[in-house]
């Protein structure tokens, strides 16, 4: 039961909210009583609750997460994040490759933070453990990914075994898909952080929506002091003494700008408390054209449960910038609406049922080169659309590169058909990405920035924010794990300047 006041409310309970939550709630203390910390948690969709059980679930989460394609309709992957506690970490793939030590290099050059590698050891160290994060058994390795690994080895590159995060999983292969676990072995802040949430007292207050958070203007600041929330029942008001945003790299600039803070040309509603870049610099994967093969011989075992393969990484320039990365799929297992959809699939009749029935999806694979490093930028236009801008020419070059290596290493792995290696490679203004990080970026500047290395906004008063939002540059893979870290390293900081015992 939700309360009228509390020390800490944090806005969002997907990724990092429950991971804020627990570590402030367990590490912090009210500076003034020096008694526990009164956290609320407030999430827009369900919670499930149930004692996490890697490898066997929880009852309730066992009914309603099927694996069959799709879950409860009410969880459906939506806007890049299920309004669910627990959110896009019940949804992601698992893939858990942590920050990179360029990746740490581009946050501190693109906004002076000084989020070093050695700074976020100990938050690295975390994750690692309550994500259980390892390499993928060689057991569910494939065929196809062994020769892709032989062949780029001897091209001279170097493939690495990809990571996952999952503790007691029997690989299943549902991880593929945007289906939630029903076994709770893959790692999730709901079987992780929010157990650990409640055991120090964090109200978790689910299916409540936050309309807009209460900032009263002082000057050309601002002073964040309470919520206005809507439950299922009613719409209140909530006075906390201190406000975390966690909604996402998209919903939390909407919030911010929904509760009149952000760019002067925000058009719907008035801004009170101005900040530029809050919706602007947004970074992330923009979608290229892959590469797709078949071979003549299969290049899995027919079992749905083998899956991931390696990694590989080209960078042609010191800094890192238009790094590529390539992850192996060659093999691995399709659940059947999407192998009946496979580019080399026949559209329809005999042909398509005899692919089907012989498993021919297993003949074919993927190798796509991703631009990770990419040189353009995303920024919300005063609708909130998302409009992709500036120099694209090193991304679309690197993207060009990325199909030729990929069409030489599927050709010596002895492809019988490969898709085109002449697709047309395009960015414009409607160009969509993957992995979006920066709407809210942080630095050390308040003219280029929204919050300070410690995740204070530079504007408003006792409002923070940590998502994906806040990440100054995208990691070279997904962006799960890295975020992860991120909320463990912004715990421990808003505990030292604010709730140290």
């Amino acid at each position: 039961m939700a309360e009228s006041r509390y020390d800490v409310a944090i806005i969002g309970a997907g990724f990092s909210g429950p991971i804020l939550a627990a570590n402030i709630a367990q590490k912090g203390v009210n500076p003034t009583t020096r008694e526990p910390l009164k956290v609320a948690l407030i999430e827009a969709g369900p919670y499930l609750k149930g004692t996490p059980q890697p490898g066997y679930g929880s009852e309730l989460r066992r009914l309603r997460f099927t694996n069959l394609g799709g879950s409860d309709p009410a969880f459906h992957w939506q806007d890049r994040g299920a309004r669910i506690v627990g959110g896009s970490s019940l949804h992601w793939q698992a893939s858990a490759l942590l920050p990179f030590s360029i990746d740490y290099l581009h946050w501190q050059k693109e906004t002076g933070v000084d989020w070093t590698e050695e700074n976020f050891r100990e938050a690295v160290e975390e994750i690692r453990r309550e994500f259980n994060i390892h390499e993928y058994p060689e057991e569910v390795n494939t065929r196809g990914n062994k020769l892709f690994y032989e062949v780029a080895k001897q091209m001279g590159y170097d493939p690495r075994r990809q990571i996952g995060a999952r503790r007691n999983c029997i690989y299943c292969g549902n991880c593929r898909t945007f289906v939630m676990c029903k076994y709770d072995s893959r790692s999730s802040t709901l079987a992780s952080y929010i157990p650990k949430a409640e055991k120090y007292g964090v109200d978790i207050i689910a299916d409540t929506v936050v309309e807009k958070i209460l900032i009263d203007a002082q000057g050309e600041r601002g002073i964040a002091r309470g919520l206005i929330c809507r439950g299922k029942t009613s719409t209140y008001e909530m006075t906390a003494d201190h406000i975390i945003v966690s909604c996402g790299s998209r919903k939390t600039p909407l919030l911010l700008m929904r509760s009149g803070y952000g760019p002067p040309e925000w058009a719907a509603n008035p801004i009170t408390v101005v900040n530029s870049n809050i919706g602007k610099h947004i970074d992330g994967h923009p979608r290229i054209p892959g590469m797709s093969a078949l071979f003549d011989e299969p290049l899995g075992d027919g079992e749905l449960r083998s899956i991931r393969g390696y990694f590989m990484i080209d960078d042609v320039r010191a800094d890192g910038e238009g790094r590529l990365l390539f992850r192996s799929e060659l093999g691995d297992g399709k659940v059947p609406q999407a192998a009946a959809l496979d580019v080399f699939a026949p559209e329809f009749g005999r042909e398509h049922k005899k692919f089907m029935q012989e498993k021919g999806i297993f003949r074919t694979g993927s190798l796509n080169p991703n631009v990770a490093k990419p040189s353009g930028r995303w920024s919300m236009d005063p609708s909130g659309k998302m409009v992709y801008g500036g120099d694209h020419s090193l991304t679309l070059r690197r993207a060009k590169e990325g199909l030729v290596m990929a069409h030489e290493i599927l050709t010596k792995m002895g492809a019988r058909k490969i898709t085109p290696i002449d697709i047309p490679v395009t960015l414009n203004s409607r160009t969509t990405g993957s992995r979006l990080v920066g709407a809210c970026r942080a630095g050390i500047d308040p003219k280029t920035s929204v919050v300070n290395p410690y995740f204070e906004s530079h504007d408003v008063d006792h409002l923070f924010v940590c998502d994906n939002s806040v990440i100054p540059r995208v990691t070279t893979g997904p962006t799960g794990v890295p975020l992860s870290t991120v909320a463990v390293f912004a715990a421990g900081r808003i505990v030292e300047r604010h709730f140290k015992g």
